[in-house]
């Protein structure tokens, strides 16, 4: 149980740390920038939002590493171990501790997990098949042009409109396992969904 809850605490550090990592770089950047460039505005409470800023993004740029290097660790000790020749540089599923890689060449897939260093190797024909699937949002648009005239003026009403639009998207793998034949993982947009989708034909059928 513990080492459930400790994949699950890991996969969501790596989750979370890239935005987090992103806002905070951006943030401190800029912090910096006003400091350098703005005589006016330098104070001691943006200097300690700009050291905050940067520790923050340098907390979570080196969870990033952290995982990563354990999840290459991990596999290149599975090659050692069993002959394999799983690729580092596709592992579906990170930053997550919980990840697969493959080995085109001997036509095994394995479901590796970081935390405990466990892993379990299949054949590729436990894969039946690979999909993007994605849920959907809605988002107001307000428009200052287009609407009807105010009645006595040169104005126009504002317009509003809803826009339905994609998000949260998934890789999916339907797999040879009653139990769970389903095994999604988070994208971060449809672009690198479609990449994953490609690379998988690759691996198993190039």
């Amino acid at each position: 149980m513990s080492a459930v809850i400790r994949s699950v605490g890991v996969a969501l550090l790596g989750t979370f740390a890239i935005p987090i990592a992103g806002i905070t770089g951006i943030a401190a950047i800029i912090s910096l920038l006003v400091l350098i460039f703005s005589s006016q505005m330098r104070s001691f409470n943006l200097f300690l939002f700009l050291l905050a800023a940067a520790g923050i993004c340098y907390l979570a740029i080196k969870t990033l590493l952290g995982i990563a290097r354990r999840g290459r660790l991990l596999v290149e000790s599975i090659n050692a171990k069993e002959s394999l020749n799983l690729n580092a540089e596709n592992m579906l599923g990170y930053p997550s501790p919980v990840f697969f890689a493959f080995d085109k060449t001997n036509r095994k897939l394995v479901a590796c997990n970081s935390v405990n260093g466990e892993y379990k190797i299949h054949d590729f024909s436990y894969v039946l098949q690979w999909y993007y699937e994605w849920g959907t949002g809605t988002r107001m648009d307000v428009g200052i042009t287009g609407g009807a005239y105010i009645p006595g003026t040169n104005m126009r009403e504002p317009t509003v409109t809803h826009t339905e639009y994609k998000k949260n998207y998934k890789l999916v793998l339907e797999v040879a396992d009653e139990n769970s034949p389903f095994l999604k993982f988070p994208m971060q947009g449809e672009v690198p969904a479609k990449r994953w989708c490609a690379k998988l034909n690759a691996i198993f059928n190039g």
